[in-house]
């Protein structure tokens, strides 16, 4: 039997015994397929996920037909939590950017084990005040700095969420994700490959100069670094030492 310090996902890792012994059952290991998309805005969630290495990002649907990137969820985090705790749907719509495995529970049986799991129900809560401060950021983010630092941005965020510099994301994709025309991200990556940062093949980039890219970023990026730390504390909770 694995041990639950043993997870993938950093959330789950943070449980105690106990609590994890009272999900072990109910969770299984699924594949996050590149494109996929799990769910619809105004969907009702059948399933909630904690990536290991596959990262989900998070869409507003607009009404003229462009959808914007508002979170990306990876291995610290969970995806579809909150909304199950609080009625099931879905307010947005959510792709796999990066492939890879995750953790994954059916919704009724995620709300099951919540109710009896009080350091669960803390995470999730802290998890979802956070991800709402990331979507804050993000918004300030596409209506105030340009294309090329929000690019830059972006990427540093998928690679440390994928933890890897090979990243199959296309000029189309990354336009989607900013809410901004195709030929303004070509010519903000074409300025990044020219000055060493990264280098585009068949579809996928690969990051060439972590460094420069960080330059190049707005401050967003390390904003929303400092708040992806505070998903590692510890919640502030006394807990039972057996249940």
């Amino acid at each position: 039997m694995a041990s639950y310090r043993q997870s993938p996902n950093q959330l789950l890792a943070s449980l105690p015994a106990w609590e994890f012994e009272l999900i072990r059952p109910d969770i299984r290991t699924s594949l996050l397929t590149l494109g996929d998309v799990l769910v619809e805005p105004g969907a009702e969630l059948e399933l909630v996920y904690f990536p290991h290495g596959g990262v989900i990002s998070s869409f507003v649907n607009l009404t003229d037909g462009e959808a914007i990137e508002v979170g990306m969820f990876g291995r610290d985090g969970v995806f579809g939590a909150a909304a199950v705790l609080n009625g099931g749907v879905s307010p947005t719509a959510a792709i796999v950017q990066y492939p890879g495995a995750a953790t994954v529970i059916e919704a009724r049986r995620f709300e099951s084990v919540a109710i009896r799991s009080p350091t669960l129900q803390s995470l999730i809560m802290q998890h979802q005040w956070i991800d709402f401060m990331q979507a804050e950021q993000m918004i300030a983010c596409n209506a105030s700095h340009d294309v090329s630092s929000r690019v830059s941005g972006r990427l540093l965020r998928l690679r440390d969420l994928a933890q890897s510099d090979r990243l199959p994301v296309t000029q189309e994709t990354l336009a989607r994700m900013l809410g901004v025309r195709r030929n303004s991200v070509s010519l903000a990556a074409g300025a990044l490959q020219d000055a060493g940062a990264i280098r585009y093949s068949r579809g996928q980039v690969e990051i060439v100069n972590a460094h420069v890219l960080t330059d190049r970023c707005c401050e967003c990026y390390e904003v929303s670094k400092s708040h992806n730390l505070r998903r590692h504390r510890a919640p502030r909770l006394s807990l039972p030492a057996a249940y």
